[in-house]
């Protein structure tokens, strides 16, 4: 049986790197196609129903990169059979391998497609496009400053949400307090972080997580503290008493 078994994942394997090889060969058949085109001196056209002029390109190189996501999706999904440590969503991925630039290759394609779709339209209008550019990063930098200046809370969710490093850096913290005591609460983890929302976030991952493996118990309740109601989370093992009093 277990051989049958190591048949099926070998064939799976092989049959997962045929479909990525023919997946990038076709790829490459289609850029190598575009530019064949692109390049004819006059636009080419099928009489009365497609020119392939610049609304082509554009929609062309919209979906490769389209293409291109999906493709990354099924690497990170072949990552989850194979590797013991990857990110636990797409989004996950994404943030890891371009904001924190674990995967350069990933960023390279990235880099090659915008830089293609640029030279496109620069070659279609170069001062409208440039106006464009202009005008889409200043709304682009007023908008993530007044984010990270009204609300800064939101950018460390979104970090939470994505960071699969701090994620498993809080999940191991509340593991070992919670196998040394017995219990994980807000209070324990202070001295790390003054950010209660980031403690109980990671203390209801925790709990998210394992509650029915662990046979955990959750519990949580506010506290007035000079003119403040912070939430105050708590779990434990069902044979273990709660260290906080009880109201």
């Amino acid at each position: 049986m277990k051989k049958d078994r190591n048949n099926l994942d070998h064939i799976e394997t092989v049959s997962t790197i045929v479909v990525n090889i023919g997946t990038i060969i076709s790829w490459l058949f289609s850029i190598f196609t575009f530019f064949v085109l692109v390049s004819q001196p006059k636009p080419i056209s099928l009489p009365g129903i497609l020119e392939l002029s610049i609304s082509y390109k554009v929609l062309f190189l919209t979906s490769i990169f389209l293409g291109y996501i999906q493709l990354l999706m099924r690497f990170w999904e072949n990552s989850k059979k194979t590797k013991s440590h990857v990110e636990g969503s797409l989004g996950g991925y994404l943030y890891t391998s371009i904001v924190k630039f674990k995967r350069p290759l990933v960023v390279l394609g990235f880099v090659i497609i915008l830089g293609i779709l640029m030279i496109v339209l620069f070659e279609a209008n170069v001062w409208v496009t440039s106006i464009a550019c202009c005008f889409s990063g200043f709304i682009g930098f007023s908008i993530v400053f007044g984010v990270l200046q009204e609300y800064p809370q939101l950018l460390k969710q979104v970090i939470r949400k994505y960071d699969d490093d701090i994620r498993r850096t809080w999940l191991k913290r509340v593991k070992n307090q919670l196998y040394k005591d017995g219990y994980a609460h807000t209070d324990n983890f202070l001295n790390l972080s003054d950010d209660f929302n980031e403690i109980n976030w990671a203390i209801k991952t925790y709990f998210s997580n394992y509650e029915f493996e662990q046979d955990l118990i959750f519990s949580q309740q506010s506290i007035e503290k000079d003119s403040y109601t912070y939430e105050i989370c708590e779990i434990r093992f069902k044979h273990v008493p709660s260290p906080s009093p009880q109201k």
